[in-house]
């Protein structure tokens, strides 16, 4: 039962105690994370949101439960592709992962991984239309920042969680949910994102910088890259 007067002390404990922050390349495994530390690190995030959610939730029907769980599946499955995640989850309508991001070549490798979602989702769409579904529409965002992150809960009660504190994990998820609408393409990254990302991509025009937009505090860049590959598959007929 909660006691407001045991609250008060609980809070002043914390609020007084030593939280020592470490800065590390790589993010640490969970075990090194307590409740009295803290960690600086590189970080980069791809948050995929589902657009028009609202509307196809509706539904809540057996169609939906098993489109739900073929697009989850198949997603956690590519952001497997990088072996540097941390974590991976589902957030209401969107699916998501944060990588830990100490070189550039490690956002490439993120930049990637939302490439091939891009891709696949032209694959699934057409599977749902031959299989008599509706098709959907996602919007990837991508974040990268020098992270704050910190184990909070509740000690003792095994319900516990990191907080990502900075921009990477924010702006994937805001970026996430403006892609693929308000004429925005299908990819969208914050500036840090794209700043450690283009020494790859000289010469290409694949990126667009979208300034003064009413819809992300911030400007951002923006494009719609598909794995040329993967894509030559799926017009093949699969």
């Amino acid at each position: 039962m909660y006691n407001y007067k045991n609250s008060k002390s609980n809070i002043i404990n914390i609020l007084n105690s030593k939280t020592p922050i470490k800065e590390k390349d790589n993010i640490p495994s969970d075990q090194e994370f307590t409740y009295e530390n803290g960690v600086l690190s590189w970080v980069s995030a791809i948050f995929v949101d589902i657009k028009s959610s609202s509307e196809l939730f509706k539904k809540r029907d057996e169609k939906l439960a098993r489109l739900l769980r073929a697009f989850t599946s198949e997603l956690i499955t590519i952001f497997q592709d990088f072996d540097n995640y941390n974590q991976i989850g589902i957030r209401g309508d969107c699916v998501y992962a944060i990588y830990s991001t100490p070189k550039q070549n490690d956002i490439k490798k993120v930049f990637n991984i939302a490439v091939k979602i891009n891709t696949f989702m032209k694959m699934f769409n057409k599977i749902l239309t031959q299989q008599g579904y509706s098709n959907i529409g996602v919007g990837i965002g991508l974040g990268c920042d020098k992270q704050l992150i910190i184990k909070a809960g509740r000690s003792g009660t095994g319900i516990n969680d990191k907080i990502w504190i900075g921009d990477a994990v924010v702006d994937a998820s805001n970026l996430s949910s403006i892609a693929n609408r308000y004429g925005n393409d299908k990819i969208t990254m914050n500036r840090c994102f794209y700043s450690n990302l283009q020494k790859y991509y000289e010469g290409k025009d694949w990126f667009h910088l979208i300034s003064n937009s009413r819809y992300f505090n911030e400007s951002f860049y923006e494009c719609d890259v598909i794995n040329i590959e993967f894509n030559e598959w799926i017009e093949e007929g699969m």
